[in-house]
């Protein structure tokens, strides 16, 4: 069986594979499976695309759809369609939030709800030996009854609860070098699944409610099943890897995890590290144990300044002294943070533009990440925006440069202006050269030369602070 996975990639930066695409494809060559990959994050031609589709030609095509490439992904499975007469079926973060949108292109025949290892490797399976898929778990898919096309729709599986289980993502699907290299030698892993906090812009909020009853939603990897991992991909591109990125979304959770993890980090793996935190998911100790282990960099979302906006729409649930407090213990420990922000939000003014500058001055980011609002159909803000008619037809091919709202105090372009300024009015209070390097590096982001040396020049200002 030959399954063909796409990756409809077009988000400008960070740049990285699909952790997603390339589990999947690990579970289905494990069991006997061929697998191939057309990939479009470094750009690819509609004619290369359907050359790659003939060569390989296929028995499944399996693509993977956020919500930014929708429409790139419907045009690259279209081409797909016409050349390769096989079913397409799509997972993602889209196909979970806004399952109907995609079931009713002609293009699509089933869409994958939810984790997408057991259900594809079941249709691989199912479609190998001419067996019925129409009730297989995680899917949904098309069936003419009496002339007429009928949604079947099945219901999901139990969570898989013991991540150890699953073989290690298959970085071999992608160029994994040419993404090294991009990347300045950061190499990417995901160490937890599922997060347990309620923020209403975020798919975690819906993953929760589709599987209650189905399994325990947050769950972690052993620490030894993620230094095996670790292991396996530094003795292959170990020429290539400066640095490790945990890509969880709070790798802070569980205490006595992150305490075996830095007890033993250093012996065994030994590479400088980043990871992602919540303001309330993590203590001064912790950030004094991850430093001793070889941290370097805590990213951490305020998102707003004004708290209202925070805790009420977006159920961030941290104060403003809180937020402050946890900067500055990271900083204590000596490391280096990031802070995450979105502008463009439901009731956002001027002024709570205002308050975020100065809530990110007093904690004293290294670096500041900034994209602007998105309402994604199937979290719970969407519901919000919709009431209120801020909702526009179609979606943001870019969270740096659009959006899918009609803001009523912003124009689109006042919101790219405000995204390309924040970080300068944020530096501008505590590390002027920072500043005028953030205000470049926002305005000539689209532009893939500079996008790959602006960490260099990031990284030699840093130095000289010293």
């Amino acid at each position: 069986m030959k399954i063909l996975f796409v990756y409809p990639n077009i988000v400008e930066s960070p740049k990285d594979i699909s952790t997603g695409l390339a589990m999947i494809a690990a579970v289905c060559k494990k069991k006997g499976h061929e697998v191939s990959l057309i990939d479009s994050s470094f750009g690819i031609k509609d004619s290369e695309i359907i050359k790659k589709a003939q060569k390989f030609n296929p028995n499944l095509i399996a693509i993977t759809v956020a919500t930014n490439d929708f429409e790139y992904a419907t045009h690259v499975s279209r081409i797909l369609k016409k050349i390769v007469k096989v079913p397409i079926i799509v997972g993602g973060f889209h196909s979970t939030t806004n399952p109907e949108e995609i079931i009713r292109r002609e293009c699509f025949d089933m869409v994958c709800i939810g984790e997408g290892e057991g259900a594809i490797l079941d249709v691989a399976n199912a479609i190998e030996k001419n067996k019925s898929l129409y009730k297989i778990k995680n899917l949904w898919l098309k069936k003419i009854i009496k002339g007429k096309v009928k949604i079947i729709k099945n219901p999901v599986r139990k969570l898989v609860e013991n991540l150890d289980s699953l073989p290690f993502p298959y970085r071999e699907l992608f160029d994994y070098k040419q993404y090294l290299q991009w990347n300045h030698g950061t190499a990417t892993f995901i160490s937890t699944r599922g997060c347990p906090f309620n923020c209403t812009y975020c798919i975690n909020n819906k993953l929760m409610k589709l599987y209650e009853g189905k399994g325990c939603y947050v769950r972690f990897r052993s620490i030894d099943h993620l230094f095996k991992e670790i292991k396996e991909v530094l003795s292959r591109y170990s020429s290539f890897i400066k640095n490790i990125e945990f890509y969880d979304d709070t790798f802070t959770l569980n205490s006595k995890r992150v305490e075996e993890f830095c007890r033993r980090y250093n012996s065994e793996i030994g590479l400088p590290f980043n990871l992602n935190a919540r303001v309330n998911a993590v203590n001064p100790e912790m950030f004094k144990l991850l430093k001793k282990a070889g941290c370097v960099r805590v990213s951490m979302a305020i998102e707003c300044g004004e708290e209202s906006i925070r805790n009420k729409i977006l159920k961030r649930n941290m104060s403003d002294k809180q937020i402050i407090s946890t900067f500055q213990a990271a900083k204590k420990a000596g490391l280096k943070t990031c802070s995450f922000n979105i502008v463009g939000l439901p009731f956002e003014t001027k002024e709570s533009i205002k308050k975020t500058i100065e809530l990110n001055k007093k904690c004293r980011p290294d670096y500041v990440g900034v994209t602007i609002f998105n309402a994604l159909p199937g979290v719970e803000i969407y519901d919000l925006c919709k009431k209120n008619n801020w909702v526009k037809e179609g979606y943001a091919k870019s969270f740096f440069r659009e959006s899918n709202m009609n803001h009523p105090n912003f124009t689109i372009n006042e919101l790219r202006n405000i995204r390309n300024s924040l970080g300068f009015k944020i530096f501008l209070g505590y590390n002027i050269p920072r500043a005028f390097v953030d205000l470049i590096d926002r305005n000539l982001s689209q532009i893939d030369s500079y996008i790959f040396i602006r960490s260099k020049i990031i990284e030699k200002l840093n130095l000289l602070r010293k």
